[in-house]
């Protein structure tokens, strides 16, 4: 579940660094004007008119944007495949018999929604972390735990 998690974080974090930052959306826009002022050109030298001219300008724009669109929605797709690993790891810990981990389990997932929120995010995976280990940590013996019991 931990490694799943940190996939998705991983996906969601190169996501931001390829799409998202300022820097890129300037230059996703700088490279529309200047592809709509190339076509524009080509079609004035080829003889177009001021409209035709304008019409090629934007078809060259809308074609850049299209292609930066779908390179976009690839990229935001890619963490599809770390959310369903997330999920899947989830399942079987949602029918443990320990109250604390399938609660910690369901904070975890609700956390996954927004992979934005790391704070949110690293808390969530803390509590699970800590229901788990509590989960799997193993039974004192009947020996140890009146021991304990006589000196507590």
């Amino acid at each position: 579940m931990t490694v799943a998690v940190m996939e998705l974080q991983g996906a969601a974090a190169a996501n931001r660094l390829l799409w998202e930052r300022p820097t890129e959306r300037g230059r996703t826009f700088l490279l529309t004007v200047l592809a709509f002022a190339g076509g524009a050109a080509r079609a004035r030298i080829a003889g177009g008119t001021d409209v035709q001219s304008g019409l090629v300008g934007f078809g060259r724009a809308a074609e850049l944007l299209s292609r930066e669109r779908a390179a976009s929605k690839q990229t935001a797709a890619a963490v599809r495949e770390p959310l369903a690993r997330a999920a899947t790891a989830a399942a079987p810990l949602m029918r443990c018999s320990d109250p604390a981990v399938v609660t910690a389990t369901e904070q975890l997932l609700n956390a996954l929604s927004d992979v934005e929120d790391t704070a949110r995010l690293e808390a969530a995976l803390e509590a699970f972390g800590r229901a788990v280990n509590a989960a799997t940590a193993p039974r004192l013996s009947w020996w140890a735990r009146r021991r304990a019991a006589r000196t507590g």
